[in-house]
């Protein structure tokens, strides 16, 4: 994401980065081209003027931060365009992709860079001549939900608050155990509240910045903090979507579930601990010119309050909750920033209504259901069915599969399948795909080496946590 700002918004700071970044600014060719490079000399702004640009009032500027090539979303994007405008360019441009590539290359395209959602979508369709599907099927509480915070997160992250305090952490880090020990804690808090999947698209980028300024492989570092997105989600019920489900679908007190999460975030911060004692203390140095910078400060305090509209929204399971919250939230943002409606992750929000549509359609599926209840006969069955299934086709698929034939007694053992079952493969949790995902786009030549370590790593936490369940229902603790 590249921040769009004019000339005259330049921050201080920006005219004279630190060595380690990168920033370019570069006026658009006219009006209505919109394309961003982030191609400029470390160390230096450049400003450069296209060939043929207008020099009317209407020229818009962009400005990258790229670290060494990999692009960090600090800053937010500003313009002076009428929103109208905006959505006519982009309107245009998705037009003339579709004459150039042809309809059926640019789906084919899309498919590819989209497999997850493209997989869902073919299974809803799929199993939708099986089993007619209900509006019914889909939990709107959750998409009301997840439809707020996706706008919560995508503002604070064009603000950079999430940036902000991500590094403003790192930054004391002295060597790569402190380093790690940083990541770790960061991932842990982030995962609580802002979701796993944010958390990774917050921290990653960092690491791998991290990776080529110091020459260190980091995949250990990479590898923790994805296993600790995953484990840190547990703890709240918004942590993840899954733990979001099983709270709202069996109505499950807050005090309950923690009850549940606190005793795996603690047996799972112990095992991370005894994980970081065995990192070496390699000196390494990390430049507080590196810390960015939060803007448009202002804009913060609204979307501040929306947090809260969120949290009131969490605990109110009520139809005319969710419309009065979604409302709120939509307001709030095409009052103080609409751009936020453009890069909110919509993909996750249809992930989960074609989740939510094929399973439930699988679910309804009656030669289906007798083999599926065997699956979850008591509660140690629906754990470890959790667990398992988890392995091959994601946890949050899992959960609101399963979650259709089980009842509250046995909510706790899906919650402690799915949570536990996001470690392990990579295509456990959403969380790893995007990880490994983003490692190997940056790193191609390193995939191997890092799988190894991730699946590693994953496999070890996999089978300690794994015993967790049993022995907290021995104990009478679940």
């Amino acid at each position: 994401m590249s921040t769009v700002i004019t000339k005259s918004t330049i921050p201080s700071n920006l005219n004279q980065p630190a060595a380690a970044h990168r920033v370019r600014v570069q006026e658009s060719v006219s009006k209505d081209s919109m394309a961003t490079s982030p191609a400029g000399g470390a160390g230096e702004a450049s400003f450069e003027k296209s060939e043929g640009a207008s020099t009317d009032s209407s020229q818009r500027h962009f400005i990258t931060h790229d670290h060494d090539g990999f692009h960090l979303n600090y800053a937010a994007r500003q313009s002076h365009l009428p929103h109208r405008r905006e959505i006519q360019m982009r309107s245009r441009r998705f037009s003339d992709h579709l004459r150039e590539e042809g309809v059926a290359r640019a789906l084919f395209g899309w498919m590819r860079n989209n497999m997850f959602l493209s997989i869902l979508v073919i299974v809803a369709v799929v199993t939708s001549f099986f089993n007619t599907p209900q509006w019914s099927y889909v939990d709107w509480h959750i998409i009301a939900i997840m439809f707020e915070l996706m706008a919560v997160l995508c503002a604070f992250e064009r603000y950079g608050v999430l940036q902000w305090f991500s590094m403003k952490i790192l930054s004391r880090a002295h060597n790569e155990r402190s380093l790690s020990i940083a990541m770790s804690l960061v991932a842990l808090g982030l995962g609580m509240f802002a979701t796993n999947d944010v958390t990774i698209l917050t921290i990653i980028p960092l690491v791998l910045m991290m990776k080529k300024r110091t020459s260190t492989p980091m995949y250990l570092q990479m590898t923790l903090v994805t296993i600790c997105a995953n484990l840190g989600s547990c703890l709240t019920p918004f942590g993840n979507p899954h733990n979001l489900y099983i709270y709202t679908h069996f109505n499950i007190t807050l005090a309950e579930f923690m009850r549940w999460s606190v005793p795996l975030f603690l047996t799972s911060l112990v095992l991370i601990f005894v994980t970081l004692a065995f990192v070496p203390k390699k000196p390494i140095e990390i430049s507080k010119d590196d810390i960015p910078q939060l803007v448009m400060k202002k804009r913060i305090i609204p979307f501040a309050f929306l947090a809260v509209v969120v949290f009131v929204n969490l605990r109110i399971n009520d139809w005319r909750a969710d419309v009065i919250c979604a409302v709120i939230a939509l307001v709030v943002t095409m009052l103080f920033d609409p751009r936020v409606l453009f890069h909110i992750n919509w993909n996750l929000i249809f992930t989960l209504f074609f989740i939510f549509i094929g399973i439930q359609n699988i679910a309804h599926m009656s030669f289906l259901q007798t083999a599926l209840t065997a699956l979850v006969s008591s509660p140690i069955a629906t754990y470890i069915s959790a667990l398992l299934m988890s392995q091959v086709i994601t946890n949050v698929p899992v959960t609101v599969l399963l979650a259709n034939f089980i009842n509250h007694g046995s909510a706790a053992a899906l919650f402690f399948g799915a949570d536990i079952g996001g470690l392990g493969t990579p295509i456990a949790s959403l969380a790893n795909l995007i990880t490994i995902s983003l490692a190997n786009k940056q790193y191609p030549e390193e995939s191997k080496p890092f799988l190894r370590q991730f699946l590693t790593l994953n496999f070890i936490a996999l089978a300690i946590l794994g015993t967790l369940f049993g022995v907290l229902q021995h104990v009478g603790l679940v």
